[in-house]
């Protein structure tokens, strides 16, 4: 094995052990608005369904590969500092800067490309999934205010992206509710 291969093969093994340490790191917003630990979906679970909510929203123009890696990993910092919010005190830039850099130890150039595009937000690709992650999220607190009768989520409904709109405006042409999002 070449020095090059040898490298790409450690970066994608950090890679791959990021993503599994996703598995145990709690989503912090709903532990903060009172969601039981042991009920709370990982930042891995949330990854999926983005990711999977991605692909189901073909739009023509899209580069679909591009955005399904980019549903993937758009939390993957996480896996080193942890599920941030701003309850936690980190101001969002300094935020955005540790999860650059968290990224950018995993040692692979074409990762931290899309994680960059994703977080400026400017293709197609990466607004397609900062909706899904939106709407992910949305779906995730009417399933916890079924589960959990009582509590008040609502602040969870709105686009942090854009403060005072409702994240249902941005709802893609084609998603349906159901009875497990209502």
């Amino acid at each position: 094995m070449g020095r090059g291969a040898f490298w790409r093969a450690m970066s994608r093994a950090k890679i791959v052990a990021a993503a599994g340490k996703l598995k145990t790191v709690k989503r912090q917003g709903w532990l903060d608005a009172g969601i039981p630990w042991q009920e709370v979906e990982s930042v891995a679970d949330h990854s999926y369904r983005t990711a999977l909510m991605v692909a189901l929203t073909a739009r023509p123009g899209l580069d679909m590969t591009k955005a399904l890696k980019m549903a993937l990993v758009h939390d993957i910092g996480e896996a080193s500092i942890g599920d941030l919010t701003p309850k936690s005190g980190v101001p969002r830039r300094k935020k955005a800067s540790m999860e650059e850099a968290a990224v950018r130890r995993l040692g692979d150039d074409q990762l931290l490309l899309l994680f960059r595009e994703y977080q400026d937000g400017k293709t197609p690709e990466a607004r397609l999934v900062s909706e899904m992650d939106v709407l992910e999220r949305v779906a995730q607190a009417r399933e916890y205010e079924i589960r959990f009768p009582g509590k008040d989520l609502s602040r969870f409904q709105n686009d942090p992206k854009r403060p005072g709109q409702s994240s249902r405006a941005g709802t893609p042409a084609g998603w349906r509710k159901t009875k497990s999002t209502q």
